[in-house]
């Protein structure tokens, strides 16, 4: 499952349809293409300087001494890029004057936009032939406890 920030334009409503869904998720497009991927996502200064980055510990470790580090540092760059990536372009966008409205955990798009939709309607005044969306079945689970962060902690070791 994945957390959904969901953003709207300056002055839009709630239910306004150019709300944004952001995926809060690792991206496997980051990983791999981290500078072309913020540039891609119209994060110049980040990806410029992750480009700049890169170049310099290419030089950088060119010894092969230096090569096991160097590969670490690439490593530790591309994930902090894919794992912190949305978060950049959500707080972009919030800089620019839009608004979080909600955060959803779904497991894809269309069930998040689902849920919001439900929410937006059960939140709006009532009208006479006013009805809420359906939302998906609910999926049984296992185990009852919500989880939250990285790990599922539950007292085990």
């Amino acid at each position: 499952m994945a957390s959904y920030l969901v953003l709207t334009s300056p002055g839009a409503p709630n239910n306004d349809d150019g709300a944004r869904f952001i995926a809060d998720k690792f991206s496997w497009l980051a990983f791999v293409f981290p500078a072309i991927w913020l540039l891609f996502k119209r994060q110049w200064i980040a990806g410029i300087a992750v480009a700049i980055f890169q170049g310099v510990v290419t030089v950088l470790t060119r010894d092969p001494s230096a090569m096991l580090a160097g590969l670490l540092i690439e490593l530790a760059l591309r994930m902090l890029v894919a794992l912190e990536g949305p978060a950049l372009i959500a707080r972009r966008l919030e800089a620019q004057g839009w608004t979080l409205q909600a955060v959803i955990t779904a497991d894809d798009l269309t069930t998040a936009e689902m849920i919001y939709d439900h929410q937006v309607a059960v939140a709006a005044p009532a009208t006479d032939n006013w009805r809420a969306p359906a939302l998906p079945a609910a999926t049984p689970s296992t185990d009852s406890r919500a989880a939250f962060g990285l790990f599922e902690n539950y007292g085990e070791r």
